[in-house]
């Protein structure tokens, strides 16, 4: 049994609209996982981009491939670093806060003993 097969078309023309983007793009349905892939001819032997996190081929595949363009590449990175330094700061004053809670807890503590 084949593992995937192409989407040659769909109701609400997704395929059509990804292939407008790009000639070479195509989209297979990974039965394994049961998830949407976007490949490209363009990329030779190994022809995967990426794989949909939607149950459903919808427009927000559409949107997830302009997104994800090599010619939008900076901007995705940009965001990514963005988002890294954001997640960082939090996880830094998380862990701040926890120290400073456990330090008051063992101070107080202490302090009730004498």
């Amino acid at each position: 049994m084949k593992k995937s097969f192409e989407i040659e078309s769909d109701c609400l023309d997704i395929v059509r609209r990804i292939k407008a983007i790009d000639a070479d793009y195509f989209v297979m349905f990974d039965t394994s996982s049961k998830r949407f892939q976007l490949h490209s001819r363009a990329q030779g032997a190994s022809t995967y981009c990426l794989t949909f996190p939607y149950d459903t081929l919808d427009e927000r595949a559409v949107c997830q491939v302009l997104k994800t363009r090599v010619q939008n590449s900076e901007q995705l990175f940009k965001e990514l670093e963005e988002e890294n330094a954001k997640n960082q700061r939090a996880a830094t004053k998380k862990i701040l806060n926890d120290f400073l809670e456990d330090f008051e807890e063992k101070h107080n503590e202490s302090f009730r003993r004498n």
